[in-house]
């Protein structure tokens, strides 16, 4: 019986956490009002405009919405000696009607009243509101969604902060192949914000780390209460985990990944750190073209993902000024490389872009030199192998590879403050461009917490990540972000083999890219 009764009592308790879970969720057409009362944009892309004084000037809602005076949490901010109307629902319909500290007086709000007084600038009364209320148009389905949104404005708060916590969460894999990557870039993660908060935390606030697979990131972002992800793995999920974290209207600061979603406009609530192999590419193509060479291949194993880069690069050469530029395709495992070769040296190819499997360019590579054939060879990093790494000294084409960051980088008192906190807590440094990675991601976070100021909000964070220039990490090339640049460091180092010193070295100048 006792334990008919314990059970009866964990499932009420659950019945009323989801309750509770579902009542603070918003609904998709509150979730739409509240992009138009943040934003004043419409979740569906029609136009929202607004006028203020005498009509005269007509401008985007974005630029005047109804957030920036009545505050996030529709209580209002006095500015100016302009006191904003509270606009939670309970004060707009109190019984007992409004007066105003100008003498205006007037019944309670209903719906058609304050439809009324959003787009034409009058009260329940009849009288007109303060000149620096601007009058607002939008789409019927539009205004729908602002009222099913002021009704729910008292409750909403982002989720996964307090007065006394943030709670942020990562993505990372905890089997597989990329397990080990995963703990090493948790272990830097958990060290960092350790040590944050020893230090006061941030405002006052403790920083709670809470982690999860990539795998579980649909059920957990739906139910956890999270603020923002910082430092997570997406590399293979990232259109799912921009998608996730668009639905949830929750910051992404940071991802891993070779492929990040760098599109116009911009996905707004994910901020990558770096460029990915798409990028990269570019960068090498840009490199390239300053010399005056005019037949060009793109070496491509067959896959969505190389497919799309290729089809970009061979757009960008020809624009660049190449006059031949071929893509040569092969089956993943099927590289005929001596006959790839041959082909290749036949018909006067002079710069190779390789975009194959790591590995296979180690085997194209010898199959050159069996051949004495020495064309300029390009690819990114990420697909260079470690045998290809290692043999550079034996080959001889010149080879160049783009990276987004490098050792140079590097100031000695980062490097060193990085390396203190991995040996304080015993963390072992392997898998350095992941935990440099999860490490810069955190320290990005912080610095834009403290930017956001006391009053934290998503929409805060996000405004001062667009706000963040030429931010010095110590660790990688400044940051650089923007309301149409969602990438921090948008470029790349091309470096190659200098066979006097037996080393890689920088071939050139940062390569920067147009976002």
């Amino acid at each position: 019986m006792y334990h008919r009764r314990s059970l009866l009592v964990v499932l009420l308790v659950t019945l009323l956490l989801c309750a509770t879970l579902a009542q603070e969720r918003l609904t998709e057409q509150e979730r739409r009002g509240r992009s138009l009362y943040r934003r004043g944009e419409s979740a569906t892309g029609r136009p929202v405009t607004t006028t203020l004084g005498d009509d005269s000037l007509t401008l985007p809602a974005a630029t005047l919405p109804c957030a920036n005076c009545h505050g996030a949490d529709g209580k209002g901010k006095p500015e100016g000696g302009v006191i904003p109307t509270e606009l939670t629902w309970a004060s707009l319909t109190k019984p007992y009607g409004h007066t105003h500290p100008a003498g205006r007086v007037h019944p309670a709000f209903i719906e058609q009243s304050l439809e009324r007084a959003i787009v034409e600038g009058i009260d329940p009364a009849g009288n007109k509101l303060s000149p620096a209320m601007p009058k607002y148009q939008m789409a019927r389905a539009d205004m729908a969604d602002l009222l099913a949104y002021l009704r729910r404005l008292a409750d909403d708060r982002d989720p996964g902060i307090t007065d006394h916590s943030i709670t942020v969460g990562t993505l990372l894999p905890t089997s597989g192949a990329m397990a080990e990557t995963g703990q090493a870039m948790r272990d830097v993660l958990m060290a960092y914000f350790t040590e944050l908060n020893q230090q006061g935390g941030l405002y006052h606030r403790r920083i709670e780390l809470k982690v999860a697979t990539p795998e579980q990131a649909p059920q957990w972002l739906a139910t956890e209460s999270i603020f923002a992800l910082v430092g997570p793995l997406t590399a293979g999920a990232e259109q799912e985990i921009a998608a996730l974290v668009s639905r949830e209207e929750m910051p992404l600061i940071g991802p891993s990944t070779f492929a990040p979603l760098i599109t116009t406009p911009p996905e707004r609530h994910t901020f990558y750190l770096f460029t990915g192999l798409h990028e990269q590419v570019r960068a090498l193509a840009q490199f390239a073209a300053q010399s005056p060479r005019t037949k060009a291949a793109l070496i491509v194993e067959e896959d969505a993902r190389t497919k799309e880069m290729a089809a970009a690069m061979e757009s960008q050469c020809q624009q660049l000024g190449w006059k031949t530029v071929q893509q040569l395709a092969y089956a993943r495992g099927q590289l005929q490389a001596r006959a790839l070769v041959n082909r290749l040296k036949q018909e006067g190819i002079e710069a190779i872009f390789f975009l194959g499997a790591s590995g296979d360019e180690k085997v194209l590579l010898d199959e050159a030199t069996k051949l004495n054939y020495m064309p300029w060879f390009y690819l990114p990093g990420a697909l260079a192998s470690r045998a290809l790494l290692t043999a550079v000294p034996n080959i001889r084409q010149k080879i160049y590879l783009a990276y987004p960051t490098i050792p140079t980088d590097q100031t000695p008192a980062a490097r060193a403050e990085f390396r203190a906190l991995l040996a304080r807590h015993n963390i072992t440094l392997r898998h350095t461009a992941a935990q440099l990675s999860a490490y810069v991601a955190a320290k990005l976070f912080a610095e834009v917490v403290k930017r956001a100021g006391r009053e934290l909000t998503r929409e805060k964070l996000i405004t001062a990540l667009e706000g963040l220039y030429e931010f010095d990490t110590g660790l990688t090339p400044r940051l650089t972000f923007g309301p149409n640049r969602r990438c921090g460091a948008c470029g790349a180092h091309i470096i190659t083999f200098d066979r006097t010193k037996k080393a890689f070295i920088p071939a050139g100048n940062w390569i920067s890219l147009t976002p």
